[in-house]
């Protein structure tokens, strides 16, 4: 007489992991796709912000704020004056790159103490629009001639 006992079998073991490594096998590269996607919204995302808080610390100081971005360097930041407030380093932090339509290497908006934006030289042409890439993923901002950073 046999006597069995509760458990699996080891061929049931195996088929349930060769089940579950299918099912991750093709949920990996979507949530890679994903990773990717967001990392560009992010990015575009984190400039929105920076180009808000360059316009309240200009407001909230009296003093005019500059706000740039070199496109080439992947980096943003935020300066009063010889000063810098904020830096933003787009391809480490978000593992993107930076792409502008009209200024190939560097925009600055100047803020002035009542929160106006433009054009701090001749050099940045506004309006502007700023591209995010990351992998097959793009997120655009634009930044208008009087210096709104906002989402395309």
């Amino acid at each position: 007489m046999r006597r069995q006992t509760a458990g699996f079998t080891g061929i049931e073991i195996l088929v349930v992991l060769v089940i579950g490594g299918i099912l991750l096998a093709m949920a990996l590269p979507a949530f890679g796709r994903a990773i990717a996607r967001r990392g560009a919204l992010n990015a575009r995302d984190a400039l929105v912000t920076m180009g808000a808080r360059a316009r309240s610390v200009a407001i909230e100081r009296g003093a005019t704020v500059t706000l740039g971005v070199a496109v080439d360097e992947g980096r943003a930041w935020i300066a009063e004056g010889p000063d810098t407030l904020d830096v933003l380093d787009y391809s480490g932090e978000f593992d993107a790159k930076l792409a502008a339509i009209r200024n190939a290497s560097l925009l600055e908006i100047c803020f002035s103490p009542r929160g106006v934006g433009g054009a701090c030289d001749a050099t940045t042409v506004l309006p502007d629009t700023v591209t995010f890439t990351r992998g097959p993923h793009t997120a655009r901002a634009a930044i208008r001639v009087l210096g709104q950073v906002s989402r395309l």
